[in-house]
Parts: structure tokens; C-alpha cells; sequence
């Protein structure tokens, strides 16, 4: 176990966050992973998970050369994606020599996410939903659809504010 791994177990067993994960070899952890996720069964669902994921795939790899933007974050958002769209996807993403590493620590460490990063998805919710809010009210929605949007914004910004775990 490296130091920074050494590290992590040690935070994730201090905050108390149950990990099944912590003490796995990489090959373990990605067996394990993949056991949990079945991809869902409609070729259009599977179809949209796909191209959900590339993007989010495209969107970390800027983050690669472009400071302050996040790369975990996309990662997970595409492992999520190919999780529910194909193994063989999610197994290259989390076999990537890239991406690999990252996402293993992400599941290593308590499937917990930094607290930048938490900030820039809640950010990025409020932008989206802010500016499709902006949107319908121009196409005349009497604020049903503006409701609707409100609400699972809030939702979204509570449950990676709140539920998701936070790493230093």
C-alpha cells in the first residue's frame, strides 16, 4: 500500500465511512465493481448512457490540461453512465491507463468525492438549471416546467452537498 492509499485508508476510517473496498488489489476492485452494475436492458436507454458518458469522458480529459476543472468528477459521472449502458465501457474506463487510477481511489477512498470538486457540481447544477429555467419562461411554460426544475435542482445540489461523502 503506497502512502497516499495508506492515507486514505486511514481518513476513511476515521470519518467512519464503510468501505468494502479499502483493502482490495485493483483487479478485485474492478471485478467487484462490474458485479455491482448491470447495464439496463433498452438499446435507446443504453444508447443515451453511452453518450451521456462520452461526453463526461470528453469533459475529464479537458480537465487534464485545464486547471481548476474537475476530471474525477466527470469520471465518476461517466462510470455511472457506462455502468448503466455496457461492461465492456465501464471495464476500459476503469482499466484505463488514464482514467484508471483515479477512479479506483475514488472507490478506494470511500466512494467520496473533494470538496472542490462537490462545489463545482453543485455550480454546475445551478448554472444548467438557472439557464433552462431562463428557457421555458421565454417558450411561455406557465411555471410548472420552471417548478419542476427548481426542485430537482435543489435536489441534486443536496444530495452531493449532503449524501456523497467529502475527502480533503
Amino acid at each position: 500500500m503506497s502512502v497516499s492509499e495508506s492515507s486514505t485508508a486511514d481518513e476513511a476510517e476515521g470519518e467512519g465511512i464503510s468501505n468494502p473496498f479499502l483493502h482490495l488489489t485493483e483487479e478485485e476492485i474492478i471485478q467487484r465493481v462490474l458485479n455491482e452494475h448491470k447495464p439496463s436492458r433498452n438499446p435507446f436507454i443504453r444508447g443515451v448512457w453511452i453518450t451521456i458518458g462520452s461526453v463526461a469522458v470528453a469533459f475529464a480529459v479537458i480537465g487534464i490540461f485545464v486547471p481548476g476543472w474537475p476530471t474525477t468528477s466527470w469520471l465518476v459521472l461517466s462510470a455511472y453512465c457506462y455502468a448503466r449502458s455496457s461492461q465492456k465501457m465501464f471495464n476500459w474506463l476503469l482499466t484505463n491507463r488514464m482514467f484508471g487510477a483515479g477512479l479506483l481511489e475514488y472507490y478506494r477512498s470511500g466512494r467520496s468525492l473533494p470538496f472542490h470538486s462537490k462545489v463545482v457540481i453543485a455550480g454546475i447544477i445551478c448554472i444548467a438549471s438557472g439557464f433552462s429555467i431562463w428557457i421555458i419562461t421565454k417558450a411561455g411554460d406557465p411555471g410548472f416546467g420552471q417548478t419542476l426544475i427548481a426542485l430537482l435542482a435543489i435536489i441534486g445540489v443536496w444530495w452531493v452537498g449532503w449524501r456523497v461523502p467529502t475527502t480533503v
